[in-house]
């Protein structure tokens, strides 16, 4: 599946007629994607007043991006509960619960784990943890608790993990971690903290090679371009700050034309 795009294509027929067939989506058509991601902005201070101490408050947008086929809209509220009230809405409104597969992206935060469960429990979905944020997440890790004798040995321990994992091989990865030599390891403790980070994502970790293989999506990146549009770009900048109100009533304008509903 790594190695070889061809004998990966005849591996994946294979297996999406076995043990994966009920893991994985067959095509990108069958499903309804749902990426999601929060962005704070700094918050207003109710009154003026010089003498007042900062208290670094911030003002949750949760902003969620839906896929269906070639069909793609953006969602945004203050605070999650709220997003996902919104989305439930939609996902009824437009038939999207119906003969869908519900597929979640996200960068793995627990809030977000924890609020599809809440009001998608009654139904089957997959939550697929996004490629980049864990390559970046395993990366920071290994940066800190491994070491070699030059720079290329260790670029290739990192290459060696990170293949293993693209495979979704999570077990392997960590025996992986285990079996490196004691002269490689820096830092013992932020190792143990790696593998008990892969312990507690394994759930959601997927064989993302055979993802790619498949033309299905790996990552949240969606949501992430659409949160830059809808909130980052207008209201985080260097002196501003916003009221909730204001915060949350200029991003649906923004997620408003980006839908194409202004008129």
């Amino acid at each position: 599946v790594i190695d070889n795009y061809n004998s990966g294509r005849t591996c994946a027929e294979s297996i999406m007629k076995h043990e994966l067939a009920d893991k994985i989506e067959v095509t990108c058509e069958d499903c309804c994607y749902v990426s999601i991601d929060d962005i704070g902005v700094k918050h207003q201070k109710e009154e003026r007043n010089p003498n007042a101490v900062k208290g670094g408050k911030y003002v949750e947008n949760t902003v969620i991006h839906i896929q269906s086929g070639n069909q793609q809209y953006t969602l945004t509220a203050i605070g999650m509960r709220n997003a996902f009230i919104l989305l439930v809405a939609f996902l009824l409104n437009n038939g999207l619960l119906e003969g869908k597969r519900l597929v979640f992206l996200s960068d793995g935060a627990t809030i977000i784990k924890d609020y599809i469960q809440e009001y998608f429990g009654f139904r089957k979905y997959t939550l697929i943890l996004d490629w980049l944020h864990l390559k970046k997440k395993c990366k920071e890790f290994m940066s800190m608790a491994i070491t070699a004798k030059n720079k290329d040995k260790k670029q290739e321990i990192v290459r060696n993990f990170l293949r293993i994992l693209w495979a979704g091989n999570t077990d392997e990865a960590i025996e992986y971690l285990d079996n490196l030599k004691p002269a490689n390891i820096k830092n013992q403790k932020i190792l143990s903290d790696m593998v008990a980070y892969l312990q507690r994502k394994q759930p959601y970790i997927q064989c993302y090679a055979l993802r790619y293989i498949l033309g299905l999506r790996n990552s949240s990146n969606t949501v992430e371009k659409a949160n830059d549009l809808v909130v980052a770009q207008r209201q985080k900048h260097n002196g501003m700050s916003w009221s909730k109100d204001g915060s949350g009533a200029l991003a649906i304008i923004a997620a408003t034309k980006r839908n194409n509903e202004l008129d």
